[in-house]
């Protein structure tokens, strides 16, 4: 079993998402937070030849890159990796201590807005939130358009940042933590369910995100 680099992003990005996770055979991996408040599922290029769980999956990435092109091979209680004569065998984690996400998929019948989000406005608003030190992002129809909005809902009085990134008729608010927005730099569908949540969707991977208590639709 190998991982190439795409793969391999996903294993990053999912590890900042939960650093726990388990894998099953297949072309499809799935994540949850622990707090529950975003889901992830991507479509790999690579094949998982088995069922296993990892605790810590950032460790389990910092060893494989200390190989060149390394090998994944599954034994009954470890995951060996090797390449040009070395080795490291990597203990598999009790699946009952990780969080895991529901086997039921969610579904939504209709999104109430949906908008294209460019790589270059996500990770402009991103640097904008860094840089700003602002804790949520709102995506606001507003005068007949879409935003982005870095803010800080608590402080009315604190710095934003706008980017205008669609058209709309209608009046909402819809508010996101930073710490919930841990997307892949890609072009993403968003989609918006005003009853709780939020679909980022590229071309091989997903994401759920819940939207804050203080969202608002008109």
């Amino acid at each position: 079993m190998k991982f190439g680099n795409r793969t391999t992003q996903v294993l990053r990005n999912f590890a900042t998402i939960n650093p726990s996770i388990q894998f099953n055979e297949g072309k499809t991996l799935r994540t949850i937070s622990p707090n529950k408040t975003m889901m992830a599922k991507a479509k790999l290029e690579d094949m998982v030849d088995g069922e296993f769980a990892i605790y810590d999956l950032s460790r389990l990435l910092g060893i494989s890159s200390m190989f060149a092109d390394p090998t994944f091979e599954l034994e009954e209680k470890k995951i060996r990796i090797e390449s040009e004569g070395r080795a490291v065998s990597y203990t598999y984690a009790d699946p009952s201590t990780i969080v895991v996400p529901p086997s039921k998929e969610i579904t939504v019948d209709a999104f109430d807005v949906e908008f294209d989000l460019s790589q270059e406005n996500l990770a402009e608003m991103m640097k904008a939130i860094g840089i700003l030190s602002l804790p949520e992002l709102a995506i606001i129809g507003e005068d007949g358009h879409i935003l982005l909005r870095a803010l800080d809902t608590k402080n009315p009085s604190s710095d934003k940042y706008d980017i205008i990134v669609g058209e709309t008729d209608k009046e909402f608010v819809a508010v996101f933590k930073t710490d919930n927005l841990k997307l892949l730099s890609d072009n993403y569908k968003v989609s918006i369910d005003w009853k709780s949540v939020a679909n980022f969707k590229s071309d091989d991977v997903e994401y759920w995100v819940s939207i804050e208590s203080n969202s608002s639709f008109n």
